[in-house]
C-alpha cells in the first residue's frame, strides 16, 4: 500500500496478479504428474468412444512398468512439456511449442488405441473399447489398422 490513502498502485497490483497466476500454475503442475495428465488427455480425446475406465489406468501403469515412454524417447523434458502444455492449452489458444505438444498428444492417444481392441473390432464406435496390452509390433501378431478390411464396403 502506498501513501496515506491506503490505495495500491497499478504496478504493484499487476505484480501481485502475475505472481498469483504463476503460483497457481506451478501448484497445479506440481499436483498433476505425467501419468495423471496422460489419463486426462485420453479421456478428453476419446470422449466420443465407449472406453472401459480401467483401461486408462492399466495402460499408464503398464507403460511405466515397461518403460514405454523411455523407449519412445519421452525424456523428462518432453514429459514436463506435455504437463505444462496440458495446463496452458485450456487457457491459451496459442502458445510456444503447441504444435510439438499436439504431436506428443497424438502419439500418446495413438499408442493407447493400438493397445486396445478398437482396431480389431473394426473401429466400431458402439462397442466398448478394452485395453489388451501395451502395443509392440514385434510381439503382437501382425495386424494393419489401416487395412481396407476394417472399413465397411460401400455398394
Amino acid at each position: 500500500m502506498t501513501g496515506k490513502t491506503g490505495k495500491i498502485s497499478r504496478r504493484k497490483f499487476l505484480w501481485i496478479a502475475l505472481l498469483t497466476v504463476i503460483a497457481a500454475v506451478i501448484g497445479t503442475v506440481a499436483i498433476l504428474d505425467f501419468n495423471t495428465v496422460v489419463i486426462k488427455m485420453l479421456k478428453h480425446d476419446l470422449a466420443h468412444l465407449k472406453v472401459d475406465e480401467t483401461s486408462y489406468e492399466t495402460f499408464v501403469r503398464e507403460a511405466e512398468q515397461k518403460q514405454h515412454w523411455q523407449g519412445k524417447f519421452f525424456d523428462w523434458k518432453k514429459r514436463q512439456l506435455v504437463r505444462f502444455s496440458y495446463m496452458v492449452d485450456a487457457i491459451l489458444p496459442s502458445f510456444p511449442y503447441k504444435y510439438k505438444y499436439l504431436q506428443y498428444r497424438s502419439d500418446i492417444v495413438g499408442d493407447f488405441l493400438l493397445s486396445t481392441d478398437f482396431f480389431i473390432n473394426k473401429m466400431d464406435r458402439d462397442k466398448t473399447v478394452t485395453y489388451i496390452g501395451l502395443y509392440n509390433p514385434y510381439l503382437r501378431p501382425c495386424s494393419n489398422p489401416f487395412s481396407n478390411l476394417y472399413y465397411p464396403q460401400k455398394v
